[in-house]
């Protein structure tokens, strides 16, 4: 009898410790924030490339449209 009483107390004592509960929660959301992040980055990052790249086209077809002088 006092084995079952003894069970019975620390299942009831699992039962309302929740900070493994929190732990998985918090690993989760950690792993939904770094898939959610990469796919960003990846799409942001090839769009972000194709921006600079038509900049510094359009700079360098502007710095070769300037006439230079005769020295």
């Amino acid at each position: 009898m006092l084995t079952f009483t003894y069970l019975h107390l620390m299942a009831l004592r699992l039962r309302k410790d929740k900070s493994g509960a929190v732990a998985t929660e918090y690993a989760f959301l950690i792993a939904f924030i770094a898939i959610v992040a990469a796919i960003g980055m990846t799409l942001l990052g090839q769009n972000l490339s194709a921006f600079f790249n038509s900049i510094g086209l359009a700079l360098q077809n502007a710095g070769d449209a300037i006439p230079t002088l005769p020295t």
